[in-house]
């Protein structure tokens, strides 16, 4: 779960406030001045319900977020393993 705050500037933006894991709710406040090292522990995810789908149903849509701990915790519960990408391989390919 992402909390924002509006901030005026020369434009009206949304910046991030804290997020929480919607798993163990493991929460972080993110300073004013960054803390991007701490963010990175934190993966956000958005799922749409197609045509049909069980859940979420169709033309719904959840979004939520895991902390590393508890995205490892949930990943290991796959009966066919996931595929994990080098993503610095991936950009090599591309260029």
């Amino acid at each position: 779960m992402k909390e924002f705050k509006l901030v005026k500037k020369d434009v009206v933006e949304q910046q991030l406030v804290t997020i929480t894991c919607n798993c163990c709710a493991k929460r972080f406040e993110v300073p004013e001045s960054g803390g991007y090292e701490e963010l990175a522990n934190f993966h956000s995810f958005e799922v749409e319900g197609g045509y049909g789908s069980e859940y979420p149903q169709d033309m719904d849509r959840i979004s939520f977020t895991l902390c590393s701990v508890c995205l490892k915790t949930f990943t290991s519960t796959f009966k066919i393993p996931y595929e994990q990408l080098d993503l610095l391989s991936i950009s090599d390919k591309i260029l």
